[in-house]
């Protein structure tokens, strides 16, 4: 297959540089100016034999892939085992004095700021903690084999939590997690009373895990499929004003959420649209009921999270790369207080509670439910996805190592297939956890392994001694470490200067997101970003152009003075590849640029001549008259007086296309450009094609646009269609009868053109 930007290629469809002729033109057409005879031998002779060689080479293109897809062989098979499994390739040429020691610190610097992280964000899901490290350890392990970014950190996130949030509470069932009223009022015991409130508590905590069960396992599915299908340029759909609009809408759906930990009220959780106006509703409905101890210690955590943050921050190069861990301290801080000053007893302050050890059993996920949380699943998949493979590639550019995208996709979904069956919930990466990990040494994925090693141990051993944590401590964690999205504000002010579509964008997007949620307002921005790509693609800029003095380069006469037009000469760009959206614009633009458009000449034509008609029969009744004695009878042989109007004749004599803004065309397309070249010609204007890629000019030959149309009219440059035209204005001028002979002067003024180019 032809490449259209191949120099190669191009010698080769026109000849090499010893068989280049040289014009120079610096007289008037009328002196002698032509155009190389050998120049429409090389347009169809070369281009029509492209298209044959074309032909065969797609025939042993497709019978070489289908070989090299359903060949099997040691190489083959080694080949698919090593990029399924990247560890294979990079473990055993680990260097392990170099990497040991900063994959370890790194490790276990991650593992740490998880513990925190998973417990908190596990709130957001609207899980107890323990499955937010369930979720930070079972998927980790999965991406450290079968993941090809080296420094990322795979875990919980917080807009996925908050997305898996919204769903479970858009499925839970209406009075799940609560007794019969009826039972109150009943004789039995409070001690039966407390053990059934557990039972249903219970059991709305497993209906809530079949959920994320279900979410988790859907959203694995999906990008195992993507992956499989090769479908990782998929994320090209996720502009980054997009992403930053979602980001940050999704930090106040983060916020929202965890204010009423923040003051200790009873509120129930709303989703859908508008879900963050009810919410603030009723919390402030509420906000006198306010537990004051709950309220102080969130202040204090406040205050000392995001003072321990800034201390990292500043003496970031001091730390040498491991950041004080100031989530797992204040967690720390936080638990130990709750438990010697009896917080829960004295003051009703809400803690984690029981906290099992060890690792789940693996369940099968509740099938049944794949089906409600398919949708909110596609938008999971696609934001966990794109905003990991962001990440990931932003550290491979900085230390230079490739990431496959479609093997991300299987890693991701693997990862979630994997942890579905352990209670955990839908992981992605974090930017903060990357960042600590790189300035604590990450070199490779050993770094996650190290991680899992963390966990486990907390896992199996630490898990009881977080019985006191108080749930507001875990809010607060949440909201200090979301405040950086909101700083994406800042990027509003360049954004618009750089393209208001974009800012546009940005703020249809928030607004979605904000008010009709996570999922929906998602699905709206994307919507409203293809529909500004349609709209773009549909109405691209047009122009025309003119010729630089004393050289063979065309340029826009609106944005280049020095660009001047050719006399009887229009030359047309379209910015954009033609096909069936544009096409209308595409006519409508040219006509209208280019001064001649042949349905209104036709038309004035067609009128005139109606008119001329018309007055001939009225003459010729008034050119027979009999005399007054009825003898004699008149006639004027014909001859009338006319007084119709001719129509103008249009000054411009060519119109150019230049083609080179065309990547591709489609069959409406191609029966466009044929009948505006059959509209020129019924109005006597020349209508010629240049600078087509290779692949335009087999795409018009295969097509068989020059079965009806001259092939006299595709050239090699814009420069080459300029010479050509000038030269057949030249030789009608010539043959012409009835044209006046012009001063020197004037014939100067009107086609000098002095220049040297190659054709």
């Amino acid at each position: 297959m032809a490449t259209p930007n191949s120099d190669a290629q191009e010698n080769d469809l026109y000849g090499s540089a010893d068989n280049i002729t040289r014009l120079r033109v610096s007289s008037p057409p009328s002196s002698g100016l032509t155009t190389p005879e050998y120049n429409n031998e090389i347009k169809m002779e070369k281009t029509t034999g492209s298209v044959a060689a074309n032909d065969v080479g797609f025939h042993h293109v497709v019978h070489k892939r289908l070989k090299s897809h359903f060949t099997c062989s040691m190489d083959r098979v080694k080949k698919v085992v090593f990029s399924t499994l990247p560890i294979l390739s990079w473990l055993p040429k680990y260097k392990v004095r170099e990497n040991i020691m900063g994959d370890i610190i790194a490790g276990i610097t991650v593992g740490i700021m998880h513990i925190p992280q998973g417990m908190s964000y596990a709130l957001l899901a609207t899980l107890p903690p323990i499955y937010g490290l369930y979720s930070a350890f079972f998927p980790v392990i999965i991406y450290a084999f079968l993941g090809t970014s080296k420094h990322i950190s795979i875990g919980v996130m917080a807009v996925l939590s908050i997305m898996v949030g919204a769903t479970i509470e858009r499925l839970l069932p209406d009075g799940t997690g609560q007794i019969p009223a009826d039972l109150y009022n009943s004789t039995i015991s409070n001690t039966t009373l407390e053990e059934l409130q557990y039972q249903a508590e219970q059991a709305e905590v497993q209906e809530r895990l079949y959920i994320a069960g279900a979410v988790t396992l859907m959203s694995g599915i999906f990008q195992v499929a993507m992956g499989l299908l090769r479908l990782g340029f998929i994320t090209i759909y996720l502009s980054d004003p997009l992403v930053s609009a979602f980001t940050t809408a999704a930090a106040f759906h983060v916020v929202n959420s965890q204010i009423k930990h923040l003051f200790g009220l009873e509120i129930p959780r709303y989703s859908g649209p508008l879900s963050i106006v009810y919410t603030v509703i009723a919390i402030f409905s509420r906000i006198t009921e306010t537990n004051i101890a709950t309220l102080v210690t969130s202040i204090i955590a406040i205050i000392v999270l995001v003072v321990l943050k800034e201390l990292n921050l500043r003496y970031k190069e001091k730390l040498k790369g491991i950041p004080i861990p100031s989530e797992l301290i204040v967690l720390i801080i936080g638990t130990v207080v709750s438990h010697f000053a009896s917080l829960e007893e004295r003051y009703d302050v809400k803690v984690v509670g029981v906290i099992p050890t060890g690792l789940p059993k693996p369940t099968v996920p509740r099938v049944s439910l794949l089906g409600q949380v398919a949708p909110d699943c596609v938008a999971m998949s696609l934001v966990s996805f794109s905003y990991s493979l962001a990440i990931a590639k932003l550290f491979s550019k900085k230390y230079a190592y490739g990431i496959d995208a479609n093997q991300e996709l299987l890693a991701y979904g693997t990862s979630n297939l994997f942890g579905s069956f352990f209670s955990c919930f839908i992981c992605s990466t974090a930017i903060s956890r990357t960042l600590v990990g790189e300035a604590a040494g990450t070199k490779t994925q050993l770094m996650s392994l190290v991680q899992c090693v963390v966990m486990l141990l907390v896992l199996l051993f630490m898990g009881s001694l977080f019985r006191s944590t108080q749930v507001t401590v875990l809010a607060v964690i949440v909201v200090v470490n979301v405040k950086n999205m909101f700083k994406q504000f800042a990027e509003l002010k360049p954004l618009w200067r750089i393209s208001k579509i974009d800012f546009v964008i940005w703020w249809v997007t928030f607004v979605a997101v904000f008010l009709l949620g996570l999922d929906i307002g998602l699905g709206t921005g994307m919507a409203f970003c293809l529909l500004t790509v349609l709209f773009r693609s549909q109405r691209p800029a047009t122009t025309l152009l003119g010729q630089v003095p004393n050289c063979d380069i065309y340029r826009d006469l609106h944005n280049y003075k020095a660009a001047q037009e050719i006399p009887s000469v229009k030359i047309f760009r379209f910015d954009m590849s033609l096909f069936f959206s544009n096409c209308d614009h595409f006519k409508t633009s040219l006509y209208s640029q280019t001064g001649v458009d042949p349905v209104v000449l036709l038309a004035q034509r067609k009128k005139a001549e109606d008119e001329r008609k018309k007055l001939e029969k009225k003459r010729a009744k008034e050119a027979k008259k009999v005399s007054e004695d009825g003898k004699e009878i008149v006639e004027l042989d014909g001859f009338i007086p006319m007084e119709v109007e001719e129509p103008p004749v249009p000054e411009v004599k060519t119109v150019i296309l230049d083609c080179g803004p065309f990547n591709f065309l489609d069959s409406v397309a191609v029966n466009t450009l044929t009948q505006v070249h059959k509209d020129y010609k019924s109005v006597g204007v020349r209508f010629l094609l240049a600078h087509c890629k290779a692949n335009i000019r087999d795409q018009l030959v295969s097509c068989g646009f020059f079965e009806n149309i001259e092939c006299d009219n595709l050239f090699i440059s814009v420069h080459d269609a300029v010479l050509f035209s000038l030269a057949e204005d030249a030789k009608d001028e010539a043959t012409d009868p009835e044209r006046e002979p012009q001063e020197d002067g004037d014939a100067a003024d009107i086609t000098h053109i002095e220049m040297e180019s190659e054709i």
